[in-house]
C-alpha cells in the first residue's frame, strides 16, 4: 500500500514546481517535503522528480501521479455517496482540449451537465495533436484529441469531424490570389497562424503545397476570435473552424480559398478507463452532444 502523505508531497512538488512552494502549500518544512520524496523514491527504487527549475516529474513520477489523481476522484465520489449529496459537493474535473473546440462547441455541449453534476471544470488548452500528453502525464482525466489510439489505461471514443475553412476577405483574395491558390501565391501571401505549433495551418501548407513555416510571411495571433478579427481586417488569410465562420461565408463577407477540399480533423475523447460515476455521465453527455453538433 502507498503512503498517501508521501504521494501528496509528490503531487505538491510537481504542481508547484519547487520543493519550497510545495512545503508552503502543505504547511511543512522544505526538509520534510524532501525527505518524503526521497523515502518514496527509495521504496519504489527509482527517481520520481527531476530536481530542477522548475521541478518536474519523471516518467515514473507521471504514472504515479495519474494513479494518485484517479484514487483521489474515486475517494471523493465515494465520500459524497456515503455522506449524501450536499449543495457544496463539487468535484474538480481537469480536462485538456484544443482552443477551436473550446471557442465553438465544447461549452454548449457540456454546460448543462457541468452545472447539474456540480463539476468544477479545470481546462488546459493545447493543440489537438498535443493534448494527449496531458492525459498521459496525469495532468487531466480526459482530453479532446486528434489521436485515435487509446493511451495505456485509457479508452478512446470518436467525437466527430472538426471542419475548417481557409478564409480571407474578398479584397485580400483578389489582391493575393488572383492567379489562384497555389505554392507560388501562398509563398507571397501573409498567413495568420495561431502559434508555431499550429499543426492545422502549417500541416495543410506542408502536405498540400510543400511549403514550410519559413517560406511564407506569417502573423501569429494566439486567439481564435482575434485570428478571425485579423482576417476580417484584411491582414492575411487564416484557417478557422467552419462553426465559427459559416454565417460570414454565407453572407459573402469572407471567401473560402479551398472550397472543394476544406481541411478536416477527426476528434476523439480519451479518458481514464477507470471512471467515477460522475465522470461516466460527463463522458456520455460529451459524446452524445459532440456527435450531434459535429459532422460524422
Amino acid at each position: 500500500m502507498f503512503d498517501y502523505k508521501l504521494l501528496a508531497a509528490l503531487e505538491a512538488v510537481v504542481q508547484e514546481g519547487s520543493f519550497d512552494k510545495a512545503a508552503r502549500l502543505l504547511c511543512l518544512t522544505q526538509s520534510a517535503v524532501s525527505q518524503r520524496i526521497r523515502l518514496l523514491e527509495e521504496r519504489l527504487g527509482q527517481m520520481l522528480v527531476v530536481r530542477g527549475t522548475p521541478a518536474r516529474a519523471t516518467a515514473a513520477g507521471h504514472r504515479l501521479l495519474r494513479h494518485v489523481r484517479q484514487v483521489g476522484l474515486l475517494e471523493q465520489e465515494l465520500l459524497g455517496e456515503l455522506q449524501g449529496d450536499a449543495d457544496d459537493d463539487y468535484v474538480a474535473l481537469p480536462v485538456g482540449l484544443n482552443n477551436d473546440s473550446l471557442s465553438t462547441w465544447f461549452l454548449d455541449a457540456v454546460g448543462d451537465c457541468v452545472a447539474r453534476e456540480r463539476l468544477l471544470l479545470q481546462l488546459t488548452v493545447e493543440d489537438e495533436g498535443h493534448t494527449l500528453a496531458l492525459l498521459k502525464n496525469g495532468d487531466v482525466i480526459g482530453c479532446v484529441t486528434s489521436t485515435a489510439q487509446a493511451a495505456t489505461g485509457c479508452v478512446s471514443h470518436r467525437l466527430g469531424i472538426m471542419r475548417y475553412r481557409c478564409i480571407a476577405t474578398a479584397e485580400f483574395a483578389a489582391r493575393h490570389f488572383a492567379a489562384g491558390v497555389g505554392p507560388d501565391t501562398l509563398r507571397r501571401a501573409p498567413g495568420i497562424i495561431f502559434n508555431r505549433r499550429d499543426t492545422l495551418h502549417l500541416g495543410t501548407l506542408e502536405t498540400r503545397f510543400s511549403i514550410g513555416i519559413a517560406e511564407f510571411p506569417l502573423l501569429i495571433v494566439p486567439s481564435v476570435q482575434s485570428l478571425l478579427d485579423a482576417v476580417e481586417r484584411g491582414l492575411g488569410y487564416g484557417i478557422c473552424p467552419e462553426l465559427q465562420v459559416a454565417e460570414r461565408l454565407a453572407q459573402g463577407s469572407l471567401v473560402d480559398l479551398l472550397p472543394d477540399d476544406p481541411p478536416e480533423v477527426t476528434l476523439y475523447w480519451q479518458c481514464w478507463a477507470l471512471q467515477t460515476p460522475r465522470l461516466e455521465r460527463f463522458s456520455a453527455t460529451l459524446l452524445a452532444e459532440a456527435r450531434r453538433r459535429l459532422p460524422q
